[in-house]
């Protein structure tokens, strides 16, 4: 668990609120980005377009390869766009030079100048800015008791966990007061328990200062637990952009349904408040206005199994069952189709080859572009 000292973290948050800091925040808008990298034969970014509230943490969701960390490059200066724009509060970044955006970027490991104490660390951002000594001194006490480790100002980077050193290059990061903070993957290689408290902390931090925040990550939970909003990214392009139970619940269109872990998609004829659908037969939809051609999913966690069949329920044949502690992860084929249910304990497991019935609540199929 995260060690956050004597004071504790109730302290801490008491401390983060007499300290705020009062400052401008910042809408981002990009528009119609495009970016190919020499070599390549399709392009990384292709008509990417996103815009960020101020003070709003967003974080950029999707498997490796779809250009997150390029968009966060080409935030920073470090990387230029074919084409398209980037602007803070209205106006463009581009012709500005990357260490005047105002843009601070943290990766996945922490950076931290070996042959620099915690202090030097810390201060180097506003060293380089010809900030006074006392004035450093006195921002990294104030920083290092926001991310909860107060009197570590001497201590080398050696001595530090992996835990504390990403939280040093938050505070390295957030000390001189950018007007936009992007997270690369920050707590990938931390273990589970560390991990799960440096969300908290930096979502607590993030909310507190106000600090236009951008995040990135590959692991759904993370990403639903840490933002405001959530862009999914898949080939180059985001696919889904809304609150994260919007896109759990209700995802918009196939691809994003896959990738917050829905598998059933049915798709066929609508009419009359019924859908026939291909491969698995009739089933009830809750609304009774739509005709025509749709497809219609269903969360794992929303389908029910029964030894008997129900309302608006399909035969099935049970091809795994699986203890997962919290849930019993069972795996059926219906028709043509095989899908998973995710049912909550304590339910009695199913034997491979068993005949079941999967029932489909109406009031959870919901509608997907396909």
């Amino acid at each position: 668990m995260w060690n956050l000292g004597e004071a504790g973290w109730g302290s801490v948050c008491c401390q983060i609120a007499r300290k705020k800091i009062i400052k401008p925040m910042t809408q981002i808008t990009i528009t119609s980005l495009h970016k190919t990298y020499p070599n390549a034969s399709t392009p990384v970014l292709q008509d990417f377009n996103l815009s960020i509230d101020d003070g709003e943490m967003v974080a950029l969701l999707g498997p490796s390869g779809t250009g997150k960390s390029t968009l966060l490059k080409l935030i920073a200066g470090i990387e230029q766009p074919d084409s398209g724009n980037i602007l803070f509060d209205g106006e463009s970044i581009l012709q500005t030079e990357p260490n005047k955006r105002g843009a601070v970027l943290m990766f996945q490991k922490s950076y931290l100048f070996p042959f620099l104490n915690v202090e030097e660390n810390i201060g180097f951002g506003l060293k380089m800015q010809g900030v006074s000594s006392e004035t450093i001194q006195a921002e990294v006490k104030r920083m290092l008791n926001l991310i909860g480790l107060p009197g570590i100002e001497k201590r080398r980077v050696g001595q530090l966990s992996g835990g504390e050193g990403q939280r040093v290059a938050l505070a390295r990061a957030l000390v001189t007061q950018p007007k936009l903070l992007m997270l690369d993957e920050p707590l990938s290689s931390l273990d589970t328990s560390v991990r799960m408290n440096l969300q908290a902390a930096i979502r607590e931090i993030q909310g507190e200062l106000g600090i236009t925040t951008i995040f990135v990550t590959h692991d759904l939970s993370e990403a639903m637990a840490m933002s405001d909003r959530m862009a999914i990214l898949l080939d180059g392009e985001a696919t889904a952009y809304d609150k994260p139970d919007v896109l759990f619940h209700h995802p918009p269109c196939v691809r994003s349904a896959k990738f917050v872990g829905v598998v059933l998609f049915l798709e066929g004829e609508s009419s009359g408040g019924w859908l026939e659908a291909a491969d698995v037969g009739r089933v009830r939809l809750k609304d009774e206005s739509k005709v025509g051609r749709s497809v219609f999913a269903i969360r794992p966690e929303h389908i029910r199994i029964q030894k008997e069949a129900t309302k608006n329920s399909l035969k099935g044949v049970v091809q795994s069952c699986l203890f997962r502690g919290e849930a019993l992860e069972v795996l059926v084929r219906v028709g043509a189709v095989t899908t998973h249910a995710r049912l909550p304990m304590p339910t009695p497991m199913f034997a491979h080859g068993e005949e079941v019935f999967v029932q489909l609540p109406a009031e959870h199929l919901f509608e997907v572009e396909g």
